[in-house]
């Protein structure tokens, strides 16, 4: 297991591989990093950033079974997913927009794929080849995601996603870890949301990444994050909202009223 992130320090940015408290940087793009001719740092020294520049951010859902479970339907049979421009890429510690006259803006503990190879039209079984690692987000949406129906029936299901600053990632990438079992966790100013597993889902990382890139070309650094267990909420004006996975890490942001 590695972890590899971005950060920013005396006004560069470079990535690097996080070493207990110290980050060892590194240079190149993801999916062929190598050593850069820099001293190593502490963590406590920089400012972290999202781990990837992807060129697109997708979403999909639903993708846990608890939903379905005593409602009269089958989970899905297929994806459904939303594409969020680079634009609502968003860091570590960093705000939360609140648009206004939006009925709701919701957090979205989700894990993440991060690509680390091109990606067209591949197989289940090769699609472990193309995924260089996993991270947090959160897949902040708006629109009213508690009344039954009320969010596909309304144009945020089109565009509720795709607000600037609405895809937060972080804190790092992990390598080397078996996302078949992990605990996952919202906290609203410290209070638990959501509390899940990801053996409770529906679609695999394999399958995710053999569906979609049968779709659209898929980028290194591209992310695809992996669906919301139950518990999505509303997040107001000074919020603090922590998304933990368990072997990923904690990733904090501030909900802030647009101004």
């Amino acid at each position: 297991m590695a972890r590899y992130l971005r950060y920013a320090h005396q006004g560069a940015t470079h990535f690097g591989e996080l070493q207990g408290a110290t980050i060892q940087p590194l240079e190149g793009a993801l999916g062929a990093l190598r050593p850069a001719p820099l001293p190593p740092v502490e963590l406590a020294e920089v400012q972290l950033l999202a781990p990837t520049v992807p060129s697109k951010i997708i979403a999909i859902g639903p993708n846990f079974h608890a939903p379905f479970r005593g409602a009269n339907a089958a989970p899905p049979m297929e994806l459904m997913y939303w594409t969020k421009p680079a634009t609502g890429l968003n860091h570590p510690e960093g705000p939360i927009e609140l648009p206004p006259g939006v009925p709701a803006v919701n957090y979205e503990v989700e894990l993440a794929i991060v690509i680390g190879r091109r990606a067209t039209r591949v197989s289940r079984a090769e699609a472990h080849e193309f995924i260089f690692g996993f991270t947090c987000m959160n897949d902040v949406t708006a629109g009213d995601l508690v009344t039954p129906g009320a969010f596909m029936s309304s144009p945020y299901f089109v565009y509720g996603k795709t607000y600037d600053g609405f895809a937060p990632l972080g804190p790092w990438i992990v390598t080397g870890i078996d996302t078949a079992c992990l605990h996952m966790e919202t906290r609203l100013n410290g209070e638990v949301r959501q509390s899940h597993s990801t053996s409770d889902r529906i679609f695999s990382p394999e399958e995710v990444v053999e569906r979609v890139s049968h779709v659209q070309t898929l980028l290194p650094g591209d992310v695809i994050s992996m669906g919301s267990p139950p518990g999505v909420g509303p997040l107001a004006d000074g919020d603090v909202v922590e998304v933990e996975i368990e072997a990923i890490g904690t990733l904090r942001n501030y909900a802030r009223a647009r101004k």
